[in-house]
This record gives C-alpha cells, sequence and structure tokens, in this order.
C-alpha cells in the first residue's frame, strides 16, 4: 500500500498537520474529484485499520485541541493563532488571523462563555472580511469604547455606538475595479423566475420569499422600560456626495396577466380588531441629533403617476380621518375624515380665502340640506367671538356697522333687488317689491 503524507489545508494556521500514514483513495476517485464534486463531503479515511471520521482531537497550537472535523469546517479560527476565551489579551492572535484574512476568508471566533479580550492592536472598524463573531462577549481597551461612540473593530463604520455579535462583514468597493459601465455588488441574492411546481400539495399555489427578516418585540414592555426593536436599520452618512439609502426598482416589461397588482413597495401586517394603538405604518421624520428642527428638503415627491394617492374607508361605519395636519403644539389645524367632512383653522394667513372660479362659474357656492336646516352660510366674529357679520341657512343676513355707498342719486327708471337700501347727502333709498325705489328726504341734525 502506498502511503504519503496527508495535510489539512481547509483553513488551518501553518504548521498545523495530521502526519499519519494515509491510504490512498479508492481506485478511480481522487479526493480533489471528490471535494469538487462535493465540497462539503469529507470521507471517512483508514488509518492503519482506524476510520478517521472527525471526531478524532488534534492539537492546533498552545496546547489547545479540538475536534478534526471543527478545525477542517473553519476557514481561519483566531485560536489557531493563539487567542484564548478569557481575560488574557488575543490582541496578538487576533492580528495574525486579520492579516491572513487579507483573502477575505471568514475569521472564525468559537464560543466561549468567557468571551475573548483585546487590549492590544489598532483597528479603525474598516478591517475588510467577514468576522463570524458566534455570540461571543468581545471587550478590552483596543476595540474602543461602542457606549461613547468610539467603537471599532466589532462596531459597524457605520455608527461606532452599535456592537455587532454574530456576524460582521467589511466590503471596500475601491479596492475591485470597474470594467465599462458596470457597478461592484457586496452581496448578491438572487431568486429564479418563479412558476408552478407541480411537486407541491397544492399545485396551483407557489409562493417563495427572496429574502426575509424577521424579528419579535417579546412582551417585557411595561410603562417603565423601553424595549426597542428593530428590523432592519439602514444608514447612509452623506458627506458631500449623493447616495441612496434605498432603491427600488419595478421593471415594468410585460403586462400583468393573472388579475393581480404589481406593487412597488407593500405595507402589510395588523393584528385583531382594536389592536391599531400606538402604530404608524410608515413615518417620516427627520431632527438633528441633539434633537434641534432639521427639515427634510422634500418630505415625498410623486412623480409621473396616473393617480398621485388614492384613499379609501373599506365600510360605511369606518371611522377615523384619511388626512390629518397639526401646529407645532400638536393642535389639528387641517383634517379630512372618512364622512367627507373637511376642516381646516387658518392660523396666520395673509389672504384667508381665495376663490377664482371659471368665466360663468360661482366661485363659491353653500346649500342646506333640509328646510329645517339651522345655522351658517357664513359667519364673521372679533376677537371677543362677538358676530361682526354673518348669512344664516334662512338667508338672513347680518353687518354689523352696515355701509353701503356703491349707488349714486337714484332716477325712477332705475330697477333694484327688493330690500335693497342705499342713500346720498339727500335722501335714503329703499327698494320695494315692484323693483322700484322709494325716497326719504334725510333732514339736517341741529
Amino acid at each position: 500500500m502506498k502511503k504519503f503524507f496527508f495535510a489539512l489545508t481547509f483553513g488551518m494556521a501553518p504548521g498545523v498537520a495530521l502526519s499519519q500514514s494515509v491510504s490512498s483513495p479508492p481506485p478511480g476517485e481522487t479526493s480533489a474529484e471528490t471535494h469538487q464534486t462535493n465540497p462539503s463531503f469529507r470521507p471517512p479515511v483508514n488509518v492503519n485499520n482506524s476510520v478517521i471520521d472527525g471526531s478524532q482531537r488534534i492539537t492546533i497550537g498552545d496546547g489547545v485541541t479540538q475536534p478534526l472535523s471543527s478545525v477542517v469546517g473553519q476557514q481561519i479560527n483566531v485560536m489557531n493563532y493563539g487567542a484564548k476565551p478569557g481575560d488574557a489579551d488575543s490582541g496578538t492572535a487576533i492580528r495574525k488571523a486579520l492579516a491572513t484574512a487579507s483573502n477575505r476568508f471568514p475569521v472564525y471566533f468559537p464560543y466561549s462563555p468567557h468571551g475573548y479580550t483585546i487590549n492590544s492592536g489598532s483597528y479603525n472598524g474598516r478591517e475588510i472580511g467577514t468576522w463570524l463573531l458566534n455570540g461571543n462577549v468581545i471587550s478590552g481597551k483596543a476595540i474602543g469604547f461602542p457606549a461613547n461612540g468610539t467603537g471599532t473593530l466589532i462596531s459597524p463604520y457605520t455608527n461606532p455606538y452599535l456592537i455587532a455579535t454574530n456576524r460582521k462583514s467589511v466590503y471596500d468597493p475601491a479596492a475591485i475595479p470597474q470594467a465599462g459601465k458596470g457597478a461592484t455588488v457586496a452581496e448578491s441574492i438572487e431568486c429564479l423566475p418563479n412558476r408552478p411546481n407541480r411537486q407541491n400539495k397544492n399545485a396551483d399555489r407557489n409562493w417563495i420569499a427572496c429574502r426575509y427578516v424577521g424579528a419579535d418585540t417579546g412582551a417585557g414592555g411595561t410603562p417603565s422600560t423601553d424595549l426597542s426593536t428593530e428590523v432592519e436599520n439602514w444608514v447612509l452618512n452623506v458627506s458631500g456626495n449623493h447616495g441612496l439609502a434605498f432603491e427600488i426598482d419595478t421593471n415594468f416589461n410585460a403586462a400583468v396577466t393573472d388579475g393581480q397588482w404589481t406593487t412597488g413597495l407593500f405595507l402589510a401586517g395588523g393584528g385583531a380588531s382594536g389592536r391599531n394603538v400606538n402604530s404608524v405604518a410608515l413615518s417620516i421624520m427627520h431632527a438633528a441629533y441633539d434633537a434641534s428642527w432639521l427639515p427634510w428638503t422634500t418630505g415625498i415627491s410623486i412623480r409621473e403617476t396616473t393617480n398621485q394617492i388614492q384613499q379609501y374607508k373599506t365600510s360605511a361605519g369606518e371611522a377615523g380621518f384619511f388626512q390629518q395636519a397639526f401646529d407645532e403644539k400638536g393642535t389639528p389645524i387641517s383634517w379630512l375624515d372618512k364622512i367627507g367632512n373637511q376642516t381646516s383653522q387658518i392660523v396666520t394667513a395673509r389672504k384667508g380665502f381665495i376663490a377664482e372660479a371659471p368665466t360663468g362659474r360661482d366661485d363659491y357656492s353653500a346649500s342646506r340640506n333640509t328646510s329645517d336646516d339651522t345655522g351658517f352660510f357664513f359667519r364673521a366674529l372679533d376677537e371677543h367671538s362677538n358676530t361682526l357679520a354673518s348669512i344664516d341657512k334662512r338667508g338672513q343676513a347680518t353687518v354689523s356697522g352696515f355701509v353701503n355707498v356703491n349707488h349714486a342719486t337714484e332716477t325712477a327708471s332705475a330697477h333694484c333687488r327688493i330690500g335693497e337700501m342705499h342713500a346720498d347727502d339727500f335722501n335714503l333709498y329703499v327698494c320695494i317689491s315692484t323693483g322700484k325705489y322709494k325716497s326719504v328726504p334725510l333732514q339736517t341734525i341741529h
């Protein structure tokens, strides 16, 4: 039997090898061919009539032993470079692992309830690669202080206040040359076109999600606690160059023929009836980091659509509002309810109301619903809520301090509307039911 030196090369540290006499692969099959067919396949190897099945433990450095299967399945294990869980400084080992990780292999931190301490070395949070942190508590002077916004190795570069606990990936697009009009992508997740699958239990239903991210807030919240859960947090720091935090492209390459809608952004969810308190489907807000006022240039921009916005109520008894607007104190100033009533309170305006209708159309029209409908079509009040002018729904007009100076001296041939009154220097003119004026001489007050 031919014997040769069998060395582990799957991400193991230099010098970590298994030196035993190993039998050759079966005729017609090489270990390289097996690996190409199925990279995860590791056939048992017979060594001197003993089977290597991955359960054997090997020494990887500084007296640390691990199962063979664990070492083979890892890329760059910090423990292979001398890192030790606990209070001992693993900075030197981590730097060695990062140097080896220049080939972008993941750096693996085996889980330990004691975590790892990194007191030496310098890190800026931009170390390229993927770190498999596995929920370890990593502490030490060299990783910065996330609570103060100075986190480095285990904190995102865009938000050093956060702490990565399971996996962190850093991508440098400038390190990869672009050809033509192409664009580099840090991660690509794609789904092939969906189609019916006759192997399904229901062959007419084939629903997929190309990517699913979920979280549960739990039930630990009380009025005295603040437990915040975010499903995803997208951050874009704008420092002069333009940027787009999130882009959704829905390309219409053909008409939708199954009777459904194609939706660019779909917000769904909710709960049982009565569970709609303190919930917002879409919230757009902006403020400076010190909570001072800092506006968006544009809150929402809608362009080139057949219908800009459509709003519906789903049942006749549905209450609430289509729109509400508030002032800086939270007081409603304008609202449109689901019955169709629109109310606007003019707080400050140079001109309270301006109406300009097309030729031959009414600028303003108000109707009463029934003959016993009371109230006002129009009402004007002074600062003490006293009526200055009003037109009620019976047609009665009241004007405080009425003045009419639009007419000159009337003649017998003049026509007028009943009730019309005005005066000149000599007479008071009153229009009677015949449409003619009668006058009353004015006397000088002595």
